[in-house]
């Protein structure tokens, strides 16, 4: 059996490759957390906000200029729709497109089937 470290260095080669949503979220260790909150909140079926990854996502690692050019990118690529929160029609609550949510759901799904 290859070693943790071949495994996954195969699988973020092989991944990358094959998904571009998957490549723009983990060019850097923020993207890479945005990604990971917007599928876990998408499937707890709740709102995230860009004040919520403000709070979430710390400082040493991105600034809040930083999350919001990575939320704007991801926007205009295509990956993330914002949608208003009808509770609150100032908040927009930010989540991935169908298409790509479930290309990150198998993708996650798959990562538990390589060790």
């Amino acid at each position: 059996m290859d070693p943790t470290s071949k495994i996954l260095i195969d699988e973020f080669l092989q991944n990358n490759i094959k998904s571009n949503c998957l490549n723009f979220f983990r060019q850097n260790p923020h993207g890479y957390l945005i990604l990971l909150f917007l599928h876990y909140y998408q499937v707890k079926n709740e709102e995230l906000t860009l004040v919520n990854l403000y709070d979430l996502i710390p400082s040493k690692i991105a600034s809040n200029l930083t999350i919001l050019n990575t939320i704007t990118q991801a926007s205009e690529m295509g990956f993330i729709e914002k949608i208003i929160i009808q509770s609150d029609k100032r908040s927009n609550s930010i989540k991935l497109k169908g298409k790509y949510f479930n290309e990150i759901d198998k993708w996650l799904g798959s990562l538990s089937k390589l060790m």
